[in-house]
C-alpha cells in the first residue's frame, strides 16, 4: 500500500512539474506575442514622425467633399462622402472602394476654414497595374471658386488589389480649399480614404 502512495505521489509531483513548465512556457510565449502586437500597432498607427522631420502633425477634419465628376460605379451608395469617414475599405472588389472607371476626377476637399497642412495621404487600391496612379495635381483655394495649381506628384506604385496610402509631403502650404486631380493608367481611380494633416503650431 506504501508503494503504491509512493507511486501515486510521484505521479501527482510530474504532473504538477509539468504544469508548472507549460505555464512558464505560457507565459514567455505570451510577452513575446504581446511585443509583437504592439510593434506592429505601432508600425501601423497614424503617425506623422519622420527621420529628420522636426515638424509636428495634426489630423485635420475635413467639412465638405465634392467631386466635379461623380464616381461611376454606385455612386449614390458609394459616394465622395466615404472618402473622409474615417474607415477605411477592404482589399479587393468592391467592398467600399468610391470608384471612377476610366475616369480622373477631380475632388474639393473643404476644411472649414484655413489650414496649414503639412501632409496629403490618399488610401486608394491600384487595380490592372502597380503604378495605376500616375500621378496627382493639387490645387488650392481661398473661396472655393478660383484654385491655384500648387504642385503635382507621381511615383506611386504598389500591389494590385490591395489598398495602400499614397502621402504627399506639401511641407506647409495654407489654404481652406484643396482640389485633388489624379490621373490613372489601366483600369482607373479607386480611393477609400483621403486625409489632410494640419501642421501643429
Amino acid at each position: 500500500m506504501a508503494d503504491g502512495w509512493t507511486v501515486l505521489s510521484f505521479c501527482l509531483f510530474l504532473a504538477q512539474r509539468t504544469i508548472n513548465r507549460q505555464k512558464r512556457v505560457m507565459n514567455h510565449y505570451f510577452g513575446f506575442l504581446l511585443s509583437f502586437i504592439l510593434l506592429f500597432a505601432s508600425l501601423h498607427s497614424q503617425s506623422r514622425t519622420l527621420n529628420g522631420d522636426d515638424r509636428k502633425f495634426r489630423l485635420s477634419p475635413v467639412q465638405k467633399v465634392n467631386a466635379l465628376i461623380p464616381p461611376t460605379m454606385d455612386g449614390k451608395r458609394l459616394g465622395v462622402d466615404l472618402l473622409i469617414d474615417g474607415k477605411l475599405p477592404k482589399d479587393g472588389w468592391r467592398s467600399t472602394w468610391t470608384a471612377w472607371f476610366k475616369k480622373n476626377p477631380s475632388i474639393d476637399f473643404d476644411l472649414g476654414s484655413e489650414k496649414r497642412i503639412g501632409v496629403i495621404r490618399i488610401y486608394y487600391q491600384p487595380w490592372d497595374r502597380a503604378d495605376e496612379l500616375s500621378e496627382v495635381k493639387v490645387e488650392v483655394s481661398a473661396d472655393g471658386e478660383t484654385f491655384l495649381e500648387f504642385n503635382e506628384y507621381e511615383g506611386f506604385a504598389s500591389t494590385p488589389a490591395k489598398g495602400v496610402w499614397a502621402e504627399i509631403d506639401l511641407r506647409a502650404v495654407k489654404a481652406r480649399y484643396f482640389r485633388l486631380s489624379p490621373k490613372y493608367r489601366g483600369w482607373g481611380n479607386l480611393w477609400g480614404e483621403v486625409e489632410f494633416w494640419e501642421i501643429a503650431k
